[in-house]
Protein backbone atom coordinates (compact mmCIF):
# COMPACT_ATOMS: atom_id res chain seq x y z
CA UNK A 1 0.00 0.00 0.00
CA UNK A 2 1.21 3.63 -1.17
CA UNK A 3 3.06 5.76 2.16
CA UNK A 4 1.21 8.72 -0.24
CA UNK A 5 -2.15 10.21 1.81
CA UNK A 6 -4.86 9.28 -0.20
CA UNK A 7 -6.96 12.80 -0.94
CA UNK A 8 -10.09 13.31 -1.28
CA UNK A 9 -11.53 13.08 -4.94
CA UNK A 10 -10.10 16.13 -6.98
CA UNK A 11 -13.37 17.87 -9.07
CA UNK A 12 -12.75 19.38 -12.25
CA UNK A 13 -12.87 22.79 -11.33
CA UNK A 14 -9.78 22.68 -8.62
CA UNK A 15 -7.86 21.38 -11.81
CA UNK A 16 -9.11 24.40 -13.71
CA UNK A 17 -8.39 26.76 -10.88
CA UNK A 18 -5.04 25.25 -10.79
CA UNK A 19 -4.52 25.27 -14.21
CA UNK A 20 -5.23 29.21 -15.03
CA UNK A 21 -3.15 30.03 -12.07
CA UNK A 22 -0.02 28.01 -13.66
CA UNK A 23 -0.60 29.88 -16.77
CA UNK A 24 -0.59 32.98 -15.05
CA UNK A 25 3.09 32.31 -13.36
CA UNK A 26 4.14 31.08 -16.67
CA UNK A 27 4.22 34.20 -18.20
CA UNK A 28 6.12 37.30 -18.38
CA UNK A 29 8.95 35.34 -16.46
CA UNK A 30 12.38 36.80 -15.99
CA UNK A 31 15.53 35.57 -17.17
CA UNK A 32 16.17 31.71 -16.59
CA UNK A 33 17.23 30.34 -13.65
CA UNK A 34 20.94 29.52 -13.43
CA UNK A 35 21.42 26.92 -11.11
CA UNK A 36 20.85 23.13 -13.00
CA UNK A 37 18.80 22.47 -9.78
CA UNK A 38 16.29 25.44 -10.87
CA UNK A 39 16.26 24.41 -14.42
CA UNK A 40 15.16 20.91 -13.80
CA UNK A 41 12.43 21.96 -11.45
CA UNK A 42 11.37 25.02 -14.24
CA UNK A 43 10.96 28.36 -13.50
CA UNK A 44 6.99 28.10 -12.26
CA UNK A 45 8.25 25.75 -9.54
CA UNK A 46 9.19 28.15 -7.33
CA UNK A 47 6.07 29.89 -7.66
CA UNK A 48 3.63 26.66 -7.22
CA UNK A 49 1.26 26.59 -4.44
CA UNK A 50 0.40 24.07 -1.83
CA UNK A 51 -2.50 22.99 -3.50
CA UNK A 52 -0.74 22.27 -6.97
CA UNK A 53 1.39 19.28 -4.89
CA UNK A 54 -1.75 18.18 -3.08
CA UNK A 55 -3.10 17.56 -6.68
CA UNK A 56 0.10 16.33 -7.93
CA UNK A 57 -0.13 13.29 -4.95
CA UNK A 58 -3.60 12.61 -6.13
CA UNK A 59 -2.45 11.69 -9.71
CA UNK A 60 0.78 9.93 -8.29
CA UNK A 61 -0.67 7.93 -5.42
CA UNK A 62 -2.39 5.70 -8.20
CA UNK A 63 0.80 4.68 -9.52
CA UNK A 64 2.33 4.01 -6.22
CA UNK A 65 -0.84 2.12 -5.21
CA UNK A 66 -0.27 -0.23 -8.03
CA UNK A 67 3.32 -0.49 -8.86
CA UNK A 68 5.23 -0.17 -5.13
CA UNK A 69 5.47 -3.05 -2.80
CA UNK A 70 5.02 -1.55 1.25
CA UNK A 71 9.12 -1.87 1.63
CA UNK A 72 9.80 0.92 -0.84
CA UNK A 73 10.03 -1.66 -4.38
CA UNK A 74 8.39 -0.37 -7.54
CA UNK A 75 7.85 -3.17 -9.98
CA UNK A 76 6.64 -3.77 -13.36
CA UNK A 77 3.77 -6.65 -13.24
CA UNK A 78 3.76 -6.56 -17.18
CA UNK A 79 7.26 -8.21 -17.02
CA UNK A 80 6.93 -10.93 -14.27
CA UNK A 81 7.15 -8.95 -11.37
CA UNK A 82 10.79 -7.55 -12.03
CA UNK A 83 12.29 -4.42 -10.53
CA UNK A 84 15.16 -1.77 -12.45
CA UNK A 85 17.14 0.75 -11.25
CA UNK A 86 14.85 2.44 -14.04
CA UNK A 87 12.16 1.97 -11.50
CA UNK A 88 12.97 3.06 -8.60
CA UNK A 89 14.89 5.88 -9.92
CA UNK A 90 10.89 6.41 -11.98
CA UNK A 91 9.75 6.32 -8.24
CA UNK A 92 12.07 8.52 -6.66
CA UNK A 93 11.23 11.56 -9.72
CA UNK A 94 7.20 11.23 -8.95
CA UNK A 95 7.25 10.85 -5.77
CA UNK A 96 9.65 14.59 -5.71
CA UNK A 97 7.42 15.96 -8.31
CA UNK A 98 4.68 15.08 -5.54
CA UNK A 99 6.42 16.78 -2.52
CA UNK A 100 5.81 13.03 -0.91
CA UNK A 101 9.25 12.75 1.32
CA UNK A 102 8.11 9.69 3.00
CA UNK A 103 7.16 8.35 -0.36
CA UNK A 104 10.63 8.97 -1.65
CA UNK A 105 12.97 7.81 1.19
CA UNK A 106 10.73 4.74 1.31
CA UNK A 107 11.71 3.92 -2.78
CA UNK A 108 15.57 5.34 -1.68
CA UNK A 109 15.50 2.82 0.60
CA UNK A 110 15.12 -0.02 -0.81
CA UNK A 111 17.40 0.89 -3.88
CA UNK A 112 19.96 1.78 -1.02
CA UNK A 113 19.70 -1.56 0.72
CA UNK A 114 19.19 -3.68 -2.12
CA UNK A 115 20.52 -2.32 -5.37
CA UNK A 116 23.71 0.10 -4.65
CA UNK A 117 26.90 -1.06 -5.40
CA UNK A 118 29.95 -0.66 -3.64
CA UNK A 119 31.19 2.40 -6.25
CA UNK A 120 27.94 4.13 -6.12
CA UNK A 121 25.94 2.72 -8.66
CA UNK A 122 22.92 0.98 -9.07
CA UNK A 123 22.55 -2.74 -10.17
CA UNK A 124 20.19 -3.01 -13.14
CA UNK A 125 18.07 -5.62 -12.69
CA UNK A 126 15.77 -7.75 -9.92
CA UNK A 127 13.86 -10.49 -9.98
CA UNK A 128 11.63 -10.78 -7.08
CA UNK A 129 12.45 -15.01 -7.03
CA UNK A 130 16.11 -14.44 -7.06
CA UNK A 131 17.17 -11.51 -6.24
CA UNK A 132 20.03 -9.07 -7.84
CA UNK A 133 20.30 -10.67 -11.17
CA UNK A 134 22.48 -8.42 -13.53
CA UNK A 135 25.14 -5.85 -11.02
CA UNK A 136 26.00 -4.41 -14.37
CA UNK A 137 24.35 -0.21 -14.41
CA UNK A 138 21.78 1.60 -16.06
CA UNK A 139 23.01 5.07 -16.93
CA UNK A 140 19.92 6.79 -17.16
CA UNK A 141 18.89 5.29 -14.30
CA UNK A 142 21.92 6.66 -12.16
CA UNK A 143 21.59 9.80 -13.51
CA UNK A 144 18.03 10.09 -12.29
CA UNK A 145 18.69 8.87 -8.73
CA UNK A 146 21.74 11.15 -8.53
CA UNK A 147 20.11 13.92 -9.48
CA UNK A 148 16.65 13.65 -7.38
CA UNK A 149 19.02 12.81 -4.35
CA UNK A 150 20.42 16.25 -5.07
CA UNK A 151 17.12 17.95 -5.52
CA UNK A 152 15.45 15.91 -2.11
CA UNK A 153 18.72 16.96 -0.48
CA UNK A 154 17.89 20.89 -0.85
CA UNK A 155 14.10 20.59 -0.36
CA UNK A 156 14.27 18.18 2.71
CA UNK A 157 17.42 19.27 4.07
CA UNK A 158 18.95 15.91 4.12
CA UNK A 159 22.63 15.90 3.53
CA UNK A 160 22.75 12.20 3.50
CA UNK A 161 21.14 12.27 0.34
CA UNK A 162 23.76 14.55 -1.24
CA UNK A 163 26.58 12.33 -0.08
CA UNK A 164 24.81 9.49 -1.76
CA UNK A 165 24.37 12.03 -4.84
CA UNK A 166 27.90 13.16 -5.14
CA UNK A 167 29.39 9.14 -4.93
CA UNK A 168 26.99 8.45 -7.52
CA UNK A 169 27.86 11.33 -9.92
CA UNK A 170 31.56 10.97 -9.17
CA UNK A 171 31.37 6.93 -10.26
CA UNK A 172 28.80 7.49 -12.84
CA UNK A 173 31.37 9.73 -14.77
CA UNK A 174 34.32 7.42 -13.87
CA UNK A 175 32.30 4.30 -15.64
CA UNK A 176 30.51 5.55 -18.72
CA UNK A 177 31.80 8.77 -19.89
CA UNK A 178 34.69 7.90 -22.94
CA UNK A 179 36.58 10.36 -25.31
CA UNK A 180 35.46 9.06 -28.74
CA UNK A 181 37.28 11.06 -31.93
CA UNK A 182 37.12 14.21 -29.99
CA UNK A 183 33.08 13.38 -28.76
CA UNK A 184 32.91 12.67 -24.62
CA UNK A 185 29.98 9.53 -25.71
CA UNK A 186 27.74 8.82 -22.48
CA UNK A 187 27.69 4.85 -22.39
CA UNK A 188 24.28 3.15 -21.23
CA UNK A 189 26.74 0.91 -18.61
CA UNK A 190 29.86 0.29 -17.37
CA UNK A 191 30.31 -2.76 -19.43
CA UNK A 192 29.01 -3.89 -22.23
CA UNK A 193 28.61 -1.36 -25.25
CA UNK A 194 32.29 -0.99 -26.19
CA UNK A 195 34.42 -3.22 -28.22
CA UNK A 196 34.74 -6.25 -28.37
CA UNK A 197 31.61 -6.70 -26.50
CA UNK A 198 29.99 -4.47 -29.49
CA UNK A 199 32.63 -4.26 -32.54
CA UNK A 200 30.57 -1.42 -33.75
CA UNK A 201 31.13 0.36 -30.28
CA UNK A 202 30.54 2.99 -28.80
CA UNK A 203 26.64 2.35 -28.75
CA UNK A 204 24.49 4.42 -27.05
CA UNK A 205 20.67 5.07 -26.17
CA UNK A 206 19.96 7.91 -26.97
CA UNK A 207 17.23 7.77 -24.55
CA UNK A 208 19.28 7.88 -21.82
CA UNK A 209 20.50 11.36 -22.70
CA UNK A 210 18.68 13.58 -19.62
CA UNK A 211 20.11 16.47 -20.72
CA UNK A 212 18.11 18.44 -17.58
CA UNK A 213 19.70 15.71 -14.90
CA UNK A 214 22.70 15.38 -16.64
CA UNK A 215 23.23 19.26 -16.00
CA UNK A 216 22.75 18.41 -11.80
CA UNK A 217 25.13 16.08 -12.09
CA UNK A 218 27.83 18.24 -13.76
CA UNK A 219 27.15 20.35 -10.65
CA UNK A 220 27.67 17.26 -8.43
CA UNK A 221 31.15 16.29 -10.08
CA UNK A 222 32.64 19.37 -11.99
CA UNK A 223 36.03 17.85 -12.44
CA UNK A 224 34.02 15.29 -15.00
CA UNK A 225 33.27 15.83 -18.77
CA UNK A 226 29.80 15.62 -18.36
CA UNK A 227 29.17 19.44 -20.51
CA UNK A 228 31.19 17.86 -23.06
CA UNK A 229 28.79 14.84 -23.09
CA UNK A 230 25.91 17.17 -23.02
CA UNK A 231 27.17 18.42 -26.42
CA UNK A 232 27.78 15.82 -27.80
CA UNK A 233 24.14 14.05 -26.86
CA UNK A 234 22.51 17.12 -28.76
CA UNK A 235 24.44 15.96 -31.77
CA UNK A 236 24.09 12.83 -32.02
CA UNK A 237 20.26 13.44 -31.96
CA UNK A 238 19.96 16.17 -34.16
CA UNK A 239 22.04 13.30 -36.89
CA UNK A 240 20.40 10.57 -36.79
CA UNK A 241 17.25 12.43 -36.46
CA UNK A 242 18.59 14.10 -39.79
CA UNK A 243 18.36 10.50 -41.47
CA UNK A 244 14.73 8.93 -39.85
CA UNK A 245 13.93 8.35 -36.60
CA UNK A 246 16.38 6.69 -33.92
CA UNK A 247 16.89 3.65 -33.20
CA UNK A 248 16.50 2.40 -29.97
CA UNK A 249 20.20 1.58 -29.77
CA UNK A 250 22.68 2.71 -31.80
CA UNK A 251 26.78 2.93 -32.91
CA UNK A 252 28.34 5.55 -32.78
CA UNK A 253 31.49 4.28 -33.99
CA UNK A 254 31.38 7.01 -36.77
CA UNK A 255 30.04 9.85 -35.00
CA UNK A 256 29.28 12.06 -37.90
CA UNK A 257 27.23 8.82 -39.05
CA UNK A 258 24.84 7.38 -35.97
CA UNK A 259 23.42 3.64 -37.38
CA UNK A 260 21.14 1.39 -35.30
CA UNK A 261 23.75 -0.92 -33.58
CA UNK A 262 24.07 -4.72 -35.08
CA UNK A 263 23.89 -6.17 -32.23
CA UNK A 264 20.56 -4.78 -31.32
CA UNK A 265 17.08 -5.20 -32.50
CA UNK A 266 16.82 -2.56 -35.15
CA UNK A 267 13.61 -0.57 -34.28
CA UNK A 268 12.95 2.23 -33.11
CA UNK A 269 10.45 1.82 -29.98
CA UNK A 270 9.93 1.74 -26.48
CA UNK A 271 13.50 3.17 -25.46
CA UNK A 272 13.33 5.96 -28.57
CA UNK A 273 9.94 7.07 -27.13
CA UNK A 274 11.28 8.29 -24.35
CA UNK A 275 13.87 10.80 -26.40
CA UNK A 276 11.50 13.27 -26.69
CA UNK A 277 10.62 13.60 -23.08
CA UNK A 278 14.53 14.94 -22.34
CA UNK A 279 13.63 17.70 -25.07
CA UNK A 280 11.12 18.70 -23.33
CA UNK A 281 12.93 19.55 -20.01
CA UNK A 282 15.28 21.76 -21.56
CA UNK A 283 14.62 25.76 -23.12
CA UNK A 284 13.39 24.09 -26.27
CA UNK A 285 14.19 27.44 -28.78
CA UNK A 286 17.75 26.45 -28.14
CA UNK A 287 17.23 22.96 -30.78
CA UNK A 288 13.84 24.47 -32.15
CA UNK A 289 14.87 22.52 -35.50
CA UNK A 290 14.99 19.17 -33.15
CA UNK A 291 11.22 19.70 -31.78
CA UNK A 292 10.06 20.29 -35.04
CA UNK A 293 10.90 17.15 -36.84
CA UNK A 294 9.85 14.90 -33.86
CA UNK A 295 6.37 16.98 -33.99
CA UNK A 296 6.17 16.47 -37.85
CA UNK A 297 7.03 12.63 -37.42
CA UNK A 298 4.23 12.39 -34.88
CA UNK A 299 1.41 14.20 -37.16
CA UNK A 300 2.51 12.01 -40.19
CA UNK A 301 0.21 9.24 -38.22
CA UNK A 302 -2.23 11.74 -36.65
CA UNK A 303 -0.39 12.58 -33.59
CA UNK A 304 0.08 9.02 -32.23
CA UNK A 305 3.50 7.64 -31.32
CA UNK A 306 4.23 3.97 -32.95
CA UNK A 307 7.06 1.22 -33.46
CA UNK A 308 9.44 1.46 -36.59
CA UNK A 309 12.13 0.24 -38.46
CA UNK A 310 14.62 2.92 -38.59
CA UNK A 311 16.23 1.49 -41.97
CA UNK A 312 13.48 0.58 -44.21
CA UNK A 313 11.54 3.53 -42.42
CA UNK A 314 8.53 1.11 -42.56
CA UNK A 315 5.96 1.51 -39.30
CA UNK A 316 5.48 -1.82 -37.63
CA UNK A 317 3.22 -0.74 -34.77
CA UNK A 318 0.90 1.55 -32.64
CA UNK A 319 1.63 3.53 -29.31
CA UNK A 320 -1.71 4.07 -28.04
CA UNK A 321 -1.17 3.97 -24.48
CA UNK A 322 -1.89 7.08 -22.68
CA UNK A 323 1.62 7.75 -21.71
CA UNK A 324 2.85 7.63 -24.78
CA UNK A 325 0.68 10.01 -26.61
CA UNK A 326 0.83 12.49 -23.73
CA UNK A 327 4.55 12.89 -25.32
CA UNK A 328 3.06 13.44 -28.32
CA UNK A 329 0.63 16.08 -27.76
CA UNK A 330 2.98 17.55 -25.43
CA UNK A 331 5.79 17.96 -28.24
CA UNK A 332 2.86 19.11 -30.87
CA UNK A 333 2.06 21.82 -28.07
CA UNK A 334 5.53 23.26 -27.29
CA UNK A 335 6.03 22.99 -31.29
CA UNK A 336 3.02 24.30 -32.33
CA UNK A 337 1.25 25.62 -29.83
CA UNK A 338 -1.59 23.14 -29.82
CA UNK A 339 -3.24 22.53 -25.81
CA UNK A 340 -2.82 18.99 -24.68
CA UNK A 341 -5.87 17.43 -24.40
CA UNK A 342 -7.63 17.48 -21.06
CA UNK A 343 -8.40 14.09 -20.65
CA UNK A 344 -4.21 13.55 -21.00
CA UNK A 345 -4.13 15.81 -18.41
CA UNK A 346 -5.51 13.36 -16.05
CA UNK A 347 -4.02 10.27 -15.04
CA UNK A 348 -4.70 6.69 -14.63
CA UNK A 349 -2.80 3.66 -14.86
CA UNK A 350 -2.27 1.40 -17.91
CA UNK A 351 1.10 -0.16 -17.88
CA UNK A 352 3.80 0.44 -15.08
CA UNK A 353 5.83 1.78 -18.13
CA UNK A 354 3.59 3.66 -20.12
CA UNK A 355 2.29 5.09 -16.43
CA UNK A 356 5.86 6.47 -15.09
CA UNK A 357 6.07 8.25 -18.43
CA UNK A 358 3.08 9.84 -18.29
CA UNK A 359 3.43 11.22 -14.81
CA UNK A 360 6.84 12.30 -15.49
CA UNK A 361 5.47 14.39 -18.61
CA UNK A 362 2.74 15.74 -16.17
CA UNK A 363 5.71 17.01 -14.41
CA UNK A 364 7.61 18.94 -17.27
CA UNK A 365 3.87 20.17 -18.40
CA UNK A 366 3.61 21.72 -15.34
CA UNK A 367 6.46 22.93 -14.35
CA UNK A 368 8.15 24.16 -17.44
CA UNK A 369 5.36 24.48 -20.09
CA UNK A 370 2.39 25.42 -18.46
CA UNK A 371 0.75 27.95 -21.34
CA UNK A 372 -0.07 24.19 -23.11
CA UNK A 373 -2.86 23.36 -20.12
CA UNK A 374 -5.41 25.31 -21.58
CA UNK A 375 -9.41 24.66 -20.65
Amino acid sequence: MSRIPRLRSVVTSRLIAWAVAAVAVGSGLGPAPLSAQDLYQGRVATRLSPEFYDWHRYQATPFFTRYMKPDGRIFDPENGGISHSESQAYGMAIAFAADAPETFDLVWEWTRKTLRNPDGLHAWKYDPYQGVVDRNNATDADLIIAAMLSLAAKRWNRGDYLAFAAETAQALGNAVLVDHQGYVVMLPGRQGFMPPSQPDGPVINLSYYHFDMMQIVADLAPNQPWRQAIEAGWVFYERVLAEWNPSDWTSVRDPNHPVPAQNFAKRSSYDAIRAPINILSVEWAAHPQILDIIDNRFEQNGGLPGIYDPVSRQRTGNLTNSGYRIIAAAIDCVADGNPVPLELLNFRPETYFGSALHLMVIHQLYTKHPNCIRL
